[in-house]
């Protein structure tokens, strides 16, 4: 091979490397090992010129950026107070707004499937994720054109996780959930408008030297991010205020076993009955008491931690006692919050032992703001005789999840938007007195529920 290479070099008038059509030969490759260009080397212009974009400034499209990680951040806060008040009022906090459409219920969404990541709610994840992402806009702004490349491609990573994890809660929304969160779709917006505005800065070229930014441009975006910032933080002290104050105007609902009744005992007219008496909210699967033969059925929805719901089933427990041999009971949990997800399911354990009135009033009697956890459960199920290990494997393999999200999601959209809700054959009880209730029962036995009874 040594002699080949020397009689190529030898060749008189040639370039040893090239051949008569003036192109590389292959003996260029054979006899000098010369490498061909690779993939990277090939790429190296378009890592430079990205790295150069990444290591330079634009002020308008950062603005835009920090203006949107400080909405998204607005969103949050207010998906979190209207998830304290049990989004009494729709998703957004105001029937006039059109929150309490059937096609929207974030209360299920924020309560169901993927509401957590973790172990860590999304709102807390949400929060920490436009934080972050307003603190990398104004680091990019503030450090050095080297480690301004690499502030970049944090924030890069940062919102396409995002954005991909935001697609995965849009599609649980649309699909298994069957419903759909207003403010959560309006968060998914703005993490996809923040990935546009990253694509972008990536695909413009810098409008300052990534070396040197005039000292009117510094003035300006400091400027920029500190009214930016505070009118976020005044439009979310207002948020919390109006609500707050809101909260504390509302006439509180009366207890249903006070002794002040009301003149006369009401049906809530403004809710229209159900045509099959209610028949098709009764399942199989549902926790019943009294005859299933009758033709009375009395259907209430509750929350584990509902503090009128811990009143009412002291009246509840009378009725049913009075009537068990000729009417129907149904408890229907409907949760408020995602706290209740494990309660209600022990419930259904605890149902399949015929010790669903047991662990109810176990857990209203240790009802607080922050609901019950599993160590609670466990210390229930020995108070009432059931095995703390298998009551809470199966409520942490959620096998009644599903089923309660679907029961709530139908509850919905016939009416449902409070606790304790009370139907009797299809219509919706406003007054839910003891004296009441037994009034109702007996007209629906005679056939002649409806309209006003004397109280």
């Amino acid at each position: 091979m040594e002699d080949l290479r020397r009689k190529a070099e030898a060749l008189p008038g040639q370039d040893p490397l090239r051949g008569e059509g003036g192109t590389c030969s292959w003996l260029r490759f054979w006899f000098y090992g010369a490498s061909i260009p690779t993939p990277i080397q090939a790429a190296m212009p378009l890592v430079q010129t990205l790295r150069e974009r990444l290591r330079g400034y634009r002020p308008r499209l950062e603005a835009v950026v920090f203006g949107l990680s400080l909405l998204g951040v607005l969103d949050v806060v207010h998906l979190l107070i209207q998830q304290a008040r049990t989004f009494e009022n729709g998703c957004l906090g105001g029937s006039a707004l059109g929150g309490g459409s059937s096609i929207f219920d974030c209360a299920a969404v924020t309560a169901g499937a993927g509401s957590k990541l973790l172990g860590v709610p999304n709102t807390t994840w949400g929060l920490g994720f436009y934080g972050m992402v307003g603190v990398l806009t104004v680091a990019v702004f503030w450090v050095v054109p080297k480690v301004r490349a690499w502030i970049h491609g944090a924030r890069i990573g940062l919102l396409t996780g995002g954005i991909a994890y935001s697609a995965y809660l849009t599609y649980l929304q649309i699909g298994p959930l069957g419903t759909l969160c207003l403010l959560c779709l309006g968060s998914a917006l703005i993490t996809t408008l923040l990935f546009a505005g990253q694509v972008a800065l990536l695909a413009s070229s810098p409008t300052s030297p990534p070396d040197s930014m005039s000292s009117r441009l510094v003035k300006r975006q400091v400027a920029l991010f500190v009214y930016c910032a505070a009118a976020a933080a005044v439009l979310v002290g207002m948020d919390l205020v109006y609500f707050d104050e809101t909260s504390a105007a509302a006439p509180q609902p009366r207890s249903a076993s006070e002794s002040a009744a009301p003149a006369q005992c009401e049906l809530d007219d403004s809710k229209t009955p159900l045509q099959d008496q209610g028949a098709s909210l009764v399942g199989f699967q549902d926790i019943t008491a009294g005859s299933n033969e009758a033709g009375v059925t009395v259907i209430e929805y509750f929350d584990p931690n509902c503090p009128h719901c811990k009143d009412f089933h002291q009246v509840m427990k009378q009725v049913v006692e009075a009537h068990r041999d000729e009417v129907r009971f149904v408890y229907k949990p409907f949760p408020l919050r995602r706290s209740s997800l494990p309660e209600i399911q022990a419930l259904y354990v605890a149902a399949q032992s015929d010790k669903f009135n047991e662990m109810l009033e176990a857990q209203y009697a240790r009802q607080g703001p922050g609901g019950i956890g599993m160590q609670d459960l466990r210390a229930i199920a020995e108070e009432i005789d059931l095995d703390p290990s298998v009551l809470s494997e199966r409520v942490e393999q959620n096998e009644y999840r599903d089923q309660v999200l679907q029961q709530r999601k139908r509850a919905v959209k016939v009416g449902v938007d409070s606790t304790p809700t009370v139907l009797i054959n299809g219509h919706f009880v406003e007054s839910r007195t003891q004296k009441c209730l037994n009034t109702f029962i007996e007209q629906a036995k005679s056939g002649t529920l409806g309209g006003t009874a004397s109280g």
